[in-house]
């Protein structure tokens, strides 16, 4: 049966309306709380091979006070129609991830870590994506900036090499990048 592991149901949106939206779909919650955090996923989730041995060693004072999900037994067509049906009734969830052979090995608090940081990365590539749009526009209404196509080449240098990544990076080129598209609006006003 399909079910959802859900962290902190009590800073869910409208917990009552998703716990009717998976009823509704024969989907089963597995509520789990901060006293969960440091068991493994495969035992939250009851699955063979996985004992009630927690995990220790992992960072403790990294923010995980947030909710989330983790989708579990689920088909792609079903996993969807319930996802669409909560945000369409407006009970969302902050962070969601899908179970994989790697990620019930970790720790809940490994998983909220890394889902967070990658909710947090994305986040930061759609601002830096979005900067580049409006220096591609820039350029088009004024020409080309050889100040800021030196920096875009250096972001996309940046990107193109996954070894080198760091959020702290991205975020100075983001800001940078920004810098940038304010000096250009504001030469040619």
């Amino acid at each position: 049966m399909a079910e959802i592991l859900f962290y902190n149901t009590h800073l869910a949106k409208d917990y009552d309306k998703f716990k009717e939206i998976c009823n509704e779909n024969d989907v089963d919650i597995i509520e789990v709380g901060q006293d969960h955090v440091d068991h493994y996923v495969g035992y939250l989730l009851g699955l063979d091979g996985f004992s009630e041995e927690k995990k220790a060693g992992i960072n403790e004072s990294i923010n995980i006070d947030f909710d989330f999900v983790l989708f579990s037994n689920f088909d792609h067509e079903k996993m969807f129609k319930v996802m669409d049906e909560l945000r369409n009734s407006g009970a969302s969830v902050q962070h969601k991830a899908g179970t994989t052979q790697n990620n019930v090995t970790w720790s809940l608090r490994e998983l909220l870590i890394e889902n967070d940081k990658e909710a947090r990365t994305m986040g930061l590539i759609n601002k830096i994506n979005i900067q580049l749009e409006k220096a591609s526009s820039l350029k088009q209404a004024y020409g080309e900036d050889a100040k800021t196509k030196e920096l875009i080449e250096e972001i996309k240098g940046f990107f193109q090499d996954s070894s080198i990544f760091s959020i702290d990076k991205a975020k100075d080129y983001y800001l940078k990048l920004m810098d940038e598209n304010i000096r250009v609006e504001n030469e040619n006003k």
